[in-house]
């Protein structure tokens, strides 16, 4: 009787989160999936609503239609190509015969991401062949080559620094502190700071290059380089918290344990491979998978720093939700861009949840 009373309270006193969760996410959602079957122009419609013309799926049929479309397996026959595969295989390998590493949920999650990203490449279409709408999978590309090397670059930076700043005093404190403060500023606020670093002529790299007698360097109008800026300002603003989130994974770690394995004549090395990586196995996972949640949705750092450009070669989903929705006020395009990036994001959390299932 009195585990019934205490369910009952729980949910009492939960009822109204819930009941406001609810309200602003199914609604929104469910308005949105709404919204994607019909050619919904945002002028017209907010004349008359009586001007939202159901058309089906053929949102969803421009989104993702192509002709002439295939797999080329022979852009993968280039040296680089061929040694970065191989060193993913091998690692994979590696991990594997490893009777503790080949049990981390979390490496396992970024070895899954990495494979996604390198076969991305082969998708092509023929030289007669297009795509309905050239410009969505271009930034469905784009967004998730954003999102991998910005999660993993907080990731991994994350773990770095939290082992690095993960001791006692004053001093390591105050640093760690100043990790925390980055999320503090806002994405709009960052990534002007950041164009003013790494713009065009006249930005603070620039004026530093000329001043040592060499030609200024556009970064933000170079593919690599542009998606470079996006990713550093990216992992600069948001890598506070995945620190935190270590830091206090390291702790739960019992210090018997590296005592036990210094007695024993274990290395720095060793010491981290078997006692600190599996200890923070989990938290690895759940830093990755809310890090790239979160990237999946850039959107402020590359409308202001490059604009999506050169040649939407760094435009997000986001972005052209955004353009879709507001600049061309096709809402029902910007919709169905909308769901397509929700199953996106519900793919890699329901990977997270299968990962963790596998490993309890």
């Amino acid at each position: 009787m009195r585990i019934k009373n205490d369910n009952f309270y729980a949910y009492l006193l939960i009822a109204p989160f819930l009941f406001f969760f609810l309200a602003f996410l199914i609604y929104p959602f469910g308005k949105l999936f709404y919204m994607s079957f019909f050619d919904w122009n945002l002028m017209a419609v907010a004349i008359n609503p009586d001007n939202a013309e159901f058309i089906g799926f053929e949102n969803y049929i421009y989104l993702l239609a192509g002709e002439g479309v295939y797999y080329d397996f022979t852009v993968f026959l280039t040296p680089i190509k061929i040694c970065l595969l191989f060193l993913i295989i091998a690692t994979i390998y590696i991990f594997h015969k490893n009777e503790i590493l080949k049990h981390n949920v979390g490496l396992k999650f970024f070895f899954i991401f990495a494979l996604i990203v390198y076969f991305m490449n082969g998708i092509k279409p023929t030289e007669d062949a297009y795509w309905e709408d050239d410009l969505f999978w271009k930034t469905v590309r784009n967004t998730i080559i954003l999102a991998f090397y910005s999660a993993y670059g907080v990731t991994f930076i994350a773990v770095i620094l939290a082992i690095a700043t993960n001791k006692k005093g004053v001093t390591f404190t105050i640093i760690r502190t100043m990790f925390w403060a980055t999320g503090g500023v806002g994405v709009v606020g960052l990534s002007l700071v950041f164009s003013q670093l790494f713009g065009g002529y006249g930005s603070l790299f620039n004026n530093a290059l000329e001043a040592f007698g060499y030609d200024p360097y556009p970064f933000t109008q170079k593919t690599i380089a542009g998606r470079f800026v996006i990713i550093f300002a990216t992992v600069w603003w948001t890598i506070g918290l995945p620190i935190i989130l270590f830091i206090a994974a390291l702790q739960q770690i019992p210090d018997e344990r590296y005592e036990a394995a210094r007695i024993d004549g274990a290395s720095n090395s060793q010491m981290f491979w078997y006692i600190t990586l599996p200890g923070v196995s989990r938290i690895f996972l759940l830093v990755s998978v809310l890090q790239i949640i979160a990237h999946l949705q850039i959107f402020a750092q590359s409308q202001l720093l490059t604009g999506g450009g050169p040649n939407n070669n760094s435009r997000t989903l986001v972005q052209l939700i955004y353009e879709y929705s507001f600049r061309d006020m096709r809402m029902g395009s910007g919709a169905a861009v909308s769901v397509v990036l929700f199953l996106i994001i519900g793919f890699f959390t329901f990977l997270q949840f299968r990962l963790f299932r596998e490993n309890e």
